[in-house]
């Protein structure tokens, strides 16, 4: 029986694999065709007939209706289902993934004799919370009787790299470019702590994206010329299997050409009139790499702000893990090499890039007790036990607490022994305390695992049965650091603002608690009052353009009494080790307490027409960019790197391919949200300057009418704004001068109420919004004729009555409208 989980899963886009730690080792399990790797496919060519792995990905490319591979950038889609004709079925990508991880379970069933009822399952750093609790979803249905552990990739990748290094101290970076994805990793090796200290990445950046780039852009165009075919689109059922082969030959020209400098490329296609046409074309090694570079900028401006966060440039980053079947390419290698345009940081070729993902989920994996509840017959002893399965000491404890039948735990004590240790190891006996406990330490073999018999001896000095009966204990070099969060977790404000309440990086699991206070009223008697707050995942400041996830509502229901405006909401984030979130709202004024609604089953793509009218605003708002950022080095910069990103042709491709494939619909909603949020930050670095004279003219304005009306405490609040307007103009943060300029409104406001034309200058700003006729036309007059009058008392009283007739939501902006 195993004490440890053991088994390391890399469930990929393209392939797949299965790792076990097993003596003192880490062993890739072949499957049975002999292969480390297991593509990522499924065919179903009759019902109750399923073959998964290289059958089922040559009959992608042949049998496109019936097969299916690269369902992973769909898991946690609601809308995502692959039909399979013959079969007459649909399957989720959930579904697909556990067909995938059965013949993986079967394969470990195969080498070790009986099928693991756990692993530990890699996910992309960048999967969001649905993806990831898709895929313990797919390892449920696979036959995985124990919750499996999920462990980010590159994390994984990092641990089998620091699994025999042997440096003590060394900052690495993790590069690890699979078929859908792309995940950068700052990590740390300090004294035997290995640690993943930051990382950044793409859900949608992997080879996939290179191979249909290759197709839409060299190969279409082609077939297009040589064959004339109609309206040759990837978008047209009418071509869907043409596609299938053409997307089959780039993938593998693209693989070839890691070798050689041109990849002949012959694909039998349907012609016009349905016969059968050959197509040929030689690919060049620079037409892959001229393709390609687009995304290899991306992946390295990823690497680049991951070391920027971690404080850290690539002069200070000793080697560079190459991860995932991309980086076997030539161009990108010599691309990463360069100091100008990669990363120029020593690459580290040593081991295979298409299995250390694997390799470190096992290795991770052997660190993880698997759960064992406690199970004894009627009048046997049981022990709870309490001991890290892998030390760096040689001298680790061992804890634990019997329970059993004996009416006092006087005279009774344990044995733990270890024959076959170097020398062989007994602690003697241990007298268990009163509650039937102990402690002790155990001598382990260094760089070995050590396996211990635990024996109970009772109070007459006979030996007695105990379950369980054994352990075991692994000495290692390295302490592998704890799982982090890939995202931002926090809820969305009531000016649309985000606040994070647990950052990206944060060790899991994790538990924080903050204070909020509600915006509005929530009354009782209004069946329709509801405090909505949104539960948001990302990293930007503005709410929208992060994704939802989940919202805590309060209604009239839930609550005994009115809740004021301004009343606390004490708000509770717990995550555990995979990343399954739990949020909290408690309302101490009514004691009563809410779970938000983390509905991640029903996470859907926007429909194609939602996504070419977003790309078409977005567009148009990227053109109006261009002619106004010019004056702005800041924003100029940014817009290069969209371009240089190839951003926007990706987010056109993957919109147009959005009507056939869900994945892609999926990949071009993340395009356009990452795009979207790319141009604020443009608007904001060529708004900055306006800004900045705004503020500047602001606490000009201010100090004036502080120094005619103001108090002690309005130049104490005119003395901090100063301070935090410097602070924002010096780091140039458009968000921060934009919160600075807010501020300095409100401390004119406030000044400017004790001014004898404060009433005069409501009084406009009230006929500006009003229509000056009917009963508002009358009372413009009246207002009209208090201030010829003199009569503030009046002129206050008519602003009252205007203010009222204002939209209920209107009504407190009024006050800001002046100082506009």
């Amino acid at each position: 029986m195993r004490d440890t989980i053991d088994f390391g899963i890399d469930l990929g886009t393209t392939n797949s694999a299965i790792a076990v730690a097993e003596h003192d080792d880490v062993t890739v399990i072949k499957n049975n065709d002999g292969w480390d790797i297991t593509p990522s496919a499924v065919w179903l060519p009759k019902p109750d007939l399923v073959h998964v792995g290289r059958r089922a990905k040559e009959r992608v490319e042949t049998d496109p209706e019936n097969a299916a591979a690269e369902f992973k950038l769909e898991m946690g889609l609601a809308d995502a289902r692959k039909s399979f004709a013959k079969a007459g079925v649909r399957l989720t990508p959930q579904q697909l993934s556990a067909e995938v991880l059965k013949s993986l379970r079967a394969d470990a069933a195969h080498h070790t004799g009986a099928p693991p009822d756990a692993a530990v399952i890699t996910v992309p750093a960048a999967f969001t919370l649905n993806q990831n609790k898709a895929t313990t979803d797919a390892a449920m249905l696979a036959g995985f009787t124990t919750a499996c552990p999920l462990v980010q990739e590159p994390t994984a990748a990092a641990f089998a790299y620091g699994f025999n290094d042997a440096d003590d101290r060394a900052y690495w970076m993790v590069f690890d470019f699979g078929g859908g994805t792309f995940d950068a990793a700052v990590v740390s090796k300090h004294d035997g702590d290995l640690r993943v200290l930051n990382h950044a990445g793409d859900p949608y950046l992997g080879g996939k994206l290179i191979d249909w780039a290759l197709v839409e852009r060299i190969l279409v165009p082609a077939v297009s010329r040589e064959l004339g075919l109609s309206d040759f689109r990837r978008d047209n059922p009418r071509w869907l299997a043409n596609f299938a082969k053409l997307k089959a030959a780039a993938e593998e020209a693209k693989i070839h050409l890691s070798r050689y400098e041109r990849a002949d490329i012959t694909v039998d296609l349907v012609g016009e009139d349905g016969g059968i046409e050959a197509f040929e074309y030689a690919l060049s090694r620079g037409e892959l790499d001229s393709t390609a570079e687009p995304f290899y900028a991306r992946a390295i401006n990823l690497c680049r702000r991951a070391l920027e966060e971690s404080s850290l440039g690539p002069a200070d980053v000793d080697r560079l893990l190459l991860v995932g079947g991309v980086t076997l390419s030539p161009g990108l290698r010599e691309r990463l090499a360069d100091p100008r345009h990669g990363l120029g940081i020593e690459l580290d070729l040593s081991l295979d890039p298409t299995t250390v993902v694997a390799r470190g989920a096992a290795i991770f994996a052997g660190t993880l007790r698997r759960p064992q509840p406690l199970k004894r017959a009627e009048g046997e002893f049981g022990v709870e036990l309490a001991y890290e399965p892998i030390a760096t000491t040689t001298t680790p404890t061992v804890a634990g607490r019997v329970s059993g039948p004996a009416r006092a735990w006087t005279g009774y004590s344990v044995v733990l022994s270890n024959p076959e240790g170097r020398p062989p190891f007994t602690t003697g006996r241990i007298p268990l305390n009163a509650s039937g406990s102990f402690a002790t330490e155990v001598d382990i073999d260094k760089g070995k695992t050590s396996r211990f018999t635990v024996e109970l001896i009772d109070d007459q000095g006979a030996p007695r049965p105990l379950t369980p009966s054994t352990l075991s204990i692994k000495h290692g070099e390295v302490e592998f650091g704890g799982v982090r969060l890939a995202h931002s977790l926090g809820i969305q404000l009531a000016d649309r603002a985000f606040a994070p309440m647990l950052r990206k990086g944060a060790t899991l699991p994790a538990t924080v608690r903050e204070v909020f206070h509600t915006a509005a009223a929530l009354r009782r008697s209004d069946a329709e009052s509801m405090i909505r707050i949104p539960v948001l995942q990302g990293e930007r400041s503005r709410g929208d353009r992060n994704r939802e996830v989940g919202e805590l509502r309060i209604r009239p229901v839930d609550v005994t009494i009115d809740l004021p405006a301004g009343t606390e909401v004490e708000v509770t984030f717990e995550v555990d080790e995979s990343s399954l979130v739990t949020v909290v709202a408690d309302v101490p004024l009514v004691q009563t307490q809410v779970e938000a609604e983390i509905n991640l089953s029903e996470v859907r793509t926007p429909a194609p027409e939602e996504l070419q009218a977003l790309l078409a605003e977005t567009e148009q708002r990227l053109e109006s960019l261009r002619e106004s950022a010019g004056a702005s080095a800041d924003a100029a910069r940014r817009l290069s790197r969209i371009e240089t990103e190839g951003t926007v042709t990706t987010a056109r491709e993957q919109v147009q391919a959005a009507k056939v494939d869900v994945g892609a619909a999926a990949a071009a909603e993340e395009r356009l949200r990452e795009l979207g949020a790319e141009l604020d930050d443009v608007e904001d670095a060529a708004t900055l300057p306006a800004l900045v004279a705004e503020l500047e003219g602001l606490l000009a304005e201010a100090e004036r009418l502080v120094d005619a009306l103001g108090d002690a405490a309005d130049r104490q609040e005119l003395s901090g704004l100063r301070q935090r307007a410097g602070e924002a103009i010096q780091a140039r943060d458009p968000v921060a001068v934009r919160a600075q300029i807010e501020r300095a409104h409100l401390l004119l406001v406030e000044v400017e109420r004790r001014g004898p034309d404060w009433p005069v200058k409501v009084f406009q700003a009230l006929s500006t919004a009003l229509e000056p006729s009917g009963r508002a036309g009358g009372l413009i007059r009246e207002g009209t004729q208090a201030i010829a009058n003199g009569d503030r008392y009046a002129l206050e009283g008519v602003n009252q009555r205007l203010i009222r007739m204002l939209p209920k939501n209107e009504q407190d902006k009024i006050i800001g409208l002046v100082r506009r």
